[in-house]
């Protein structure tokens, strides 16, 4: 699915998807296939899923974005440092 059919099927949602496809450009994560997992109204339940769903399998590339936004623009942040292991 793309990001303007999820805005079409999701209007004024907060979502939760899983990026199936992605590649990265010019510092930014270009998703190309996306998996709607859930939807919310509210900011902070998608944020509370997103992150559940991340410690359960931390390897997904998994978002939440409102779909109010005409692009997804992800930033891509480089890690310096140690991580928790």
């Amino acid at each position: 699915m793309l990001w303007e059919d999820v805005r079409k099927a999701y209007p004024d949602k907060w979502v939760v998807f899983e990026a199936i496809e992605a590649h990265s450009d010019s510092n930014y994560r270009i998703v190309d296939d996306i998996a709607v997992i859930d939807c919310f109204d509210d900011s902070m339940d998608a944020f509370r899923h997103h992150n559940e769903l991340h410690k359960q399998k931390s390897n997904r590339e998994l978002y939440f974005f409102h779909t109010s936004r005409e692009n997804l623009e992800i930033r891509e942040k480089k890690w310096t440092g140690l991580r928790k292991i």
